[in-house]
């Protein structure tokens, strides 16, 4: 007996090292998005800090909402984006693409803590800007990506 399960195809080896890397990506992946989430949502209580810190010295009442409806923007943005990746996490269409989940991994702790400079630092908007745009909005992207490919080769 040569020691190869009939039940696997060509190559078990490859198989197993798959699903190794799958299982090893997906957790760190999975939490993450989480802390993402999390901190943004704080950013959301304190969010008059950012408004305060994007206006200049007497700025006026319409300045001051307009700052804050651009707060408001970029972090509904953010969460609506990262739900959505998160979404595509939990059905699971992206759970293989090695590529996808060390990128979405990547991004999302990037973002986590340039997000908590933000809340630590009463950072401006536009760095709130620069933060979706890099580490929500370009995640999710490729999370949508991946899952219309998917979708493709199955059918």
């Amino acid at each position: 007996s040569s020691g190869i399960n009939a039940e696997w195809p060509l190559r078990p080896g490859f198989e197993v090292l798959a699903m190794s890397l799958a299982d090893s990506i997906l957790p760190p992946r999975f939490l993450s998005l989480i802390i993402q989430i999390i901190i943004t949502m704080n950013l959301f209580w304190f969010q008059e800090q950012t408004v305060n810190s994007s206006l200049p010295i007497g700025a006026s009442a319409s300045e001051r909402s307009s700052k804050e409806k651009e707060v408001t923007t970029a972090l509904g943005l953010s969460i609506a984006f990262n739900i959505i990746e998160l979404i595509g996490l939990f059905l699971g269409m992206s759970i293989f693409s090695h590529g996808t989940g060390i990128f979405s991994t990547t991004c999302h702790i990037c973002g986590s803590i340039i997000l908590a400079f933000i809340l630590l630092d009463s950072l401006s908007v536009t760095t709130m800007w620069y933060c979706f745009s890099f580490t929500a909005a370009l995640p999710a992207i490729v999370e949508a990506s991946t899952i219309i490919m998917v979708k493709r080769l199955e059918g």
